[in-house]
């Protein structure tokens, strides 16, 4: 092989372990299970507080998996683990219950972008977020990848189908 083939395989495999590692950076953030655990902490203003826990919940609101039966987000969230929540058409749909927040730290070094927390009944020593990110069940300061410091507005969304989608037509005579 040639000097210059193995330089060029060799700068693009170092270029693609620097893009890894910079993507593997822990960022500080603070795990609360309320509004009064946050304040109690004393690490942000109650004001901030207020802010942070604000946007959890409605971060929760936007984005916490949906389910068309309570077995559906039980089988999830365990038994205790979800509320009915009813639709503007007037249905009513199951979300879990969120169990705690986190805030990651922002550059400006202050807390931010408050993602809500669920509790997973498969893995009980994690909480998870709404996209699926697992989260050490440990309320406090803790390091957490860089996605922590990155809002989420994604949905997610479990529904109740039967067979193939749930559709049919008849041919009528």
């Amino acid at each position: 092989m040639k000097r210059s083939k193995s330089v060029a395989l060799t700068l693009m495999g170092a270029s693609a372990f620097a893009l890894q590692a910079c993507d593997q950076n822990d960022v500080e953030a603070q795990v609360f299970q309320d509004l009064q655990s946050c304040i109690d902490a004393k690490d942000l203003t109650e004001a901030q507080c207020k802010e942070v826990y604000q946007g959890a919940v409605s971060e929760h609101v936007q984005t916490a998996p949906r389910f068309a039966t309570a077995e559906q987000c039980e089988a999830e969230f365990g038994a205790d683990g979800c509320q009915p929540q009813q639709t503007a058409s007037g249905g009513s749909i199951f979300m879990p219950l969120m169990m705690g927040y986190f805030a990651g730290r922002m550059l400006s070094g202050g807390y931010g972008n408050s993602t809500p927390l669920y509790r997973d009944s498969k893995s009980p020593g994690n909480f998870r977020t709404s996209d699926n990110k697992t989260v050490p069940a440990k309320f406090g300061k803790t390091n957490l990848p860089n996605w922590a410091s990155q809002s989420t507005r994604t949905r997610t969304q479990s529904v109740s189908r039967g067979g193939f989608g749930k559709s049919s037509s008849s041919w009528g005579g």
